[in-house]
């Protein structure tokens, strides 16, 4: 596997606030990787946020979930696509949200969904085959990779 420097691609506005997202870690086809922070920021408060950051470096002790990406003047801990959705359904539980049907999303994790789309479809374009690859991939080959 060929590794890759992420970098920055754009910053989506997700419930009023700035969240940053960058290419994947690695050369295969994958969907934006997010700063794991921000996004927690977009809504929980800045400690539970932060305190989001120390987690996501324990989501998998067996993979690599996690990274870090320079983003302005701060290293940040980005996360795969796949995992910023299960932090936002995870932030929705917490708040309170639950689905009336199994496939009920919460509003975190669909003004994630929402803003992720248009940084891959403006920033990040993927032909057919290669939505095809991310989305039977998730996080690429950086995450099975292991430490």
């Amino acid at each position: 596997m060929t590794h890759a420097v992420p970098r920055f691609l754009t910053r989506a506005d997700i419930n009023g606030r700035p969240v940053s997202f960058f290419s994947p870690p690695h050369t295969e086809p994958d969907f934006p990787w997010v700063d794991v922070e921000e996004l927690a920021g977009a809504f929980l408060e800045v400690d539970a946020a932060k305190r989001m950051v120390q987690h996501a470096h324990n989501f998998d002790r067996n993979s690599r979930p996690v990274t870090t990406a320079r983003n302005d003047d701060k290293i940040a801990t980005i996360i795969p696509h796949a995992f910023a959705q299960g932090l936002c359904g995870a932030i929705d539980q917490w708040n309170g949200f639950a689905g009336q049907a199994e496939d009920d999303t919460g509003p975190a994790h669909d003004a994630y969904c929402r803003a992720a789309g248009h940084v891959a479809a403006d920033h990040w374009p993927l032909d057919l085959d290669q939505l095809i690859h991310a989305f039977r991939n998730p996080g690429g080959p950086f995450l099975k990779e292991g430490r």
